[in-house]
């Protein structure tokens, strides 16, 4: 393992310089060598990067071998640029500005220092620490012990857990994605502290589950969060009592007075991030840097299972690993480039985008601030946001991708005539060139300015973007054809963990062959593993991914027993992602190994490329959750349709035209067994062709967004959790199978009859 330039070879400016790779190199790959070391005929060979196949890649200089080295490098470079950007907010109205005000590269660089000083300070200074608390010793000892971090020191407690020791005390933050979030998290990095993040949604348990097992003494969050954490302090005491400090990222002037009188009865001083920065600018500390082995952060994976989540160690190196893979096959921001950090930053696959995007001059904008209001409704922010922010790439998520293509298609419907006809094939067009041959955006100014073509773009506020990245699950290649074609823009599909830090593939912004996750980055390698009682053999390139490099996790943060589950004895981490490999080397993700089941006449089925196909094939419906029973030889769904759209096919189909229509009688007569037969019968029409038989639905229940993060059936990032979900919708289950059975057996039936 090595930097991508040396020392000698150039300086950091000029290795910075010399990116990105050109395509052709950087998204082949080759077998690297040693590829038989480990084979065995249920192993497949090993796969580099081509540009790298004799070796792998940790950083891209040894100057640029930190999170905090590739930050501080970006704040001398483009010290003026705008840096940290976020909509005003209104305190007592509740609103958000309609402008976007920055922070520059050096005024955010000058904040870190403040901040990371006053938390230092802050904490030594608690009178609530105490020195018997392993925790609290680490406050007082953190100025003289920063340089041993990172250092191993592994112990055991009575469980035969092997521990993490060697980081610095941790510091929490709980809140949505805010400016002040990565400011506090930059501050962490150049201090040597090591953080993680508390869930937003996901209930107390999760909370003092995280916070009982990293013992944080501090956590930064906004003012709504201030009350649940006492709170939880307050419900369980033992699980709770390293935390003695609570820093609000809003004014403290707006925090509910009697939380004061709580907090000192449970021993927490609560101020906010302004008196912090303040506290650290009237006693300065120099900058304590890590090094490349330092603890960085604690991911906690949300998981799909429902079990508790694991904190995946990441260190320094791995993060300088994982920014460097970006900024190898994305560009170099130039001044005006803007980057919409828009998924939740309490998973990496937003902190190792974020964090390419401070490394390489981007502005980063923030998502409107929403304190202490409920049921947002994200998608409908995010599009106002990117109204008003313009941003020149963002990344995003498989569900969001569906939900914009049927909004798009939807856009088309509305045009006149005409204008429709011309839109659909300047769409056709693109999607002819674009198909070519990877490179081709399909440009064309004749096609390009044309008013209705054009504002298609500008409805979403994609006016500016030149890509979107989109990674968490697999997405309908129709899908990122489409999107390309329909919003002229680029798309890259990634693929990545938590315990790989995020994206660790990744295709071109316009492949010719949209449907896989790209070549293997210069940080990785990678290898298929059979899975024979599935049916996936490595002779024919397909099993479950296999990974390991500098780019990986330590393991799991007080969790010896699910790391040595995970990681073999030479070092390869199972993903548990099925996946293939094409003739180009390009990996395709198929499924989960968990979430294959099998049909009572025994057929596998992959519920998420079904639920992929009716979503962008059915503009209609916005969530689909496909569920299978081994007993039955048919699958049901949980459909989730706009209100609008409700009513719409309500009255084009049935007549049913009530203006005054509440939400719940609209979906009273969208469950009727005779409006779902006719919407289930669009909805297989649509797909008909583009899968099997046998993965057709034959019975559905609908809802108005069934799928959200508050029932704890989706991740923060959208991923579906199966197991949670068929517990929170087994009553609906149980209908559509044992009473209601299948529409589809039930209209043939019927006809049969007549």
């Amino acid at each position: 393992m090595s930097s991508l330039f040396s020392s000698t070879d150039c300086p950091a400016t000029e290795a910075i310089s010399k990116l990105p790779f050109s395509e052709e190199v950087s998204k082949s790959v080759a077998m690297g060598p040693d590829t038989n070391k480990y084979n065995s005929s249920n192993y497949s060979q090993v796969y580099r990067n081509r540009a790298y196949s004799e070796k792998l890649i940790d950083s891209i200089h040894p100057d640029l071998s930190t999170h905090p080295k590739l930050f501080n490098h970006a704040a001398k470079l483009y010290a003026n640029r705008p840096c940290l950007g976020a909509r005003p907010y209104d305190y007592v109205n509740k609103k958000s500005a309609n402008h976007y005000e920055y922070l520059t590269y050096s005024e955010t660089n000058t904040k870190k220092k403040h901040i990371g000083a006053g938390i230092i300070k802050s904490l030594s200074d608690n009178k609530n620490l105490n020195l018997e608390l392993e925790a609290h010793r680490k406050v007082t000892n953190h100025l003289r012990d920063w340089r041993s971090y990172g250092v191993p020191n592994y112990l055991r407690d009575n469980k035969d857990h092997i521990i993490e020791k060697s980081c610095s005390f941790i510091l929490s933050i709980f809140a949505v994605n805010r400016l002040e979030w990565l400011l506090t998290d930059l501050a962490c990095s150049a201090y040597s502290i090591t953080n993680t993040a508390l869930y937003d949604t996901l209930g107390p348990d999760v909370s003092q589950y995280i916070l009982h097992l990293t013992e944080s003494p501090i956590v930064v969050c906004t003012v709504d969060k201030v009350k649940p954490l006492l709170n939880l302090k307050k419900s369980y005491p033992e699980e709770t009592k390293a935390l003695i400090s609570i820093v609000s990222m809003d004014p403290i002037k707006y925090l509910d007075p009697s939380l004061y009188q709580l907090a000192k009865e449970l021993k927490v001083e609560v101020t906010d991030l302004q008196e912090i920065e303040e506290l650290g600018k009237a006693n300065p500390i120099e900058e304590l840097p890590p090094t490349p082995d330092a603890l960085y952060t604690i991911s906690f994976t949300s998981g799909t299972t429902g079990s508790k989540p694991k904190g995946g160690m990441i260190p320094h190196r791995m993060a300088a690993s994982y920014m460097s893979f970006l900024a190898f096959i994305e560009p170099q921001a130039k001044l005006g480039d803007i980057a919409y950090i828009f998924l939740p930053l309490t998973h990496i696959y937003e902190r190792q985008t974020s964090s390419f995007a401070l490394s390489a001059g981007y502005a980063l904008g923030f998502p409107q601030t929403t304190v202490g209001q409920t049921n947002v409704n994200s998608f409908t922010n995010m599009i106002d946001d990117l109204r008003i922010l313009q941003p020149t790439y963002m990344s995003i998520v498989p569900r969001l991708l569906t939900r914009l293509e049927g909004l798009i298609k939807e856009k088309v419907k509305e045009l006149n005539p005409d204008e429709q006809h011309k839109v659909n094939q300047i769409i056709e067009y693109k999607l002819h060139e674009q198909a070519k041959h990877d490179g081709p955006a399909g440009y064309d100014s004749r096609f390009d300015s044309y008013a209705p073509y054009y504002n298609l773009r500008k409805f979403i506020g994609y006016d500016r973007l030149k890509w979107v990245q989109t990674a968490s699950a697999p997405v309908a290649a129709t899908t990122l054809a489409y999107l390309k074609a329909s919003l002229n823009i680029g798309a890259r599909q990634l693929y990545g963990l938590t315990e790989s830090g995020g994206a660790c593939t990744s295709t071109s912004e316009y492949d010719s062959k949209p449907g896989t996750s790209g070549s293997i980055a210069p940080t990785v390698e990678l290898r298929l593993r059979g899975v024979r009682d599935m049916g996936y053999d490595v002779a024919k390139l397909e099993g479950e991914v296999m990974l390991r490099g500098p780019q990986m996790f330590k393991g799991y943060y007080y969790n010896q027993e699910e790391t040595d589950k995970c990681i073999n004895e030479h070092g390869w981490f199972h993903t548990g992602d099925i996946g293939n490999i094409d003739e180009r080397g390009r990996l395709a993700i198929t499924d989960r190994v968990k979430n294959f089941f099998k049909l009572a006449q025994g057929e596998y089925v992959s519920p998420e490329k079904i639920e992929n196909r009716y979503l962008s094939a059915n503009p209609i419906i916005n969530q689909l959750y496909v569920h299978g029973n081994s007993l039955k030889s048919y699958l049901v769904g949980i459909v989730g349709i706009d209100y609008e759209q409700g009513l719409k096919f309500l009255n084009s189909e049935f007549g049913i035209n009530k203006i005054d229509m509440s939400e719940d009688e609209m979906l009273t007569h969208m469950n009727g067994v005779e409006v779902k037969t006719k919407l289930l019968n669009t909805l297989n029409d649509n797909v008909r062709g583009k899968l099997n038989g046998f993965e057709l639905l034959h019975n559905i229940h609908i809802e108005v967004n069934p799928l959200t993060v508050e029932r704890d059936v989706v991740t923060p990032t959208f991923k579906l959790k199966r197991p949670v979900a068929q517990k929170f919708f087994s009553n609906a289950i149980h209908k559509l199978y044992e009473i209601e059975q299948s529409l589809i057996v039930g209209a043939k039936l019927k006809m049969a009859k007549l």
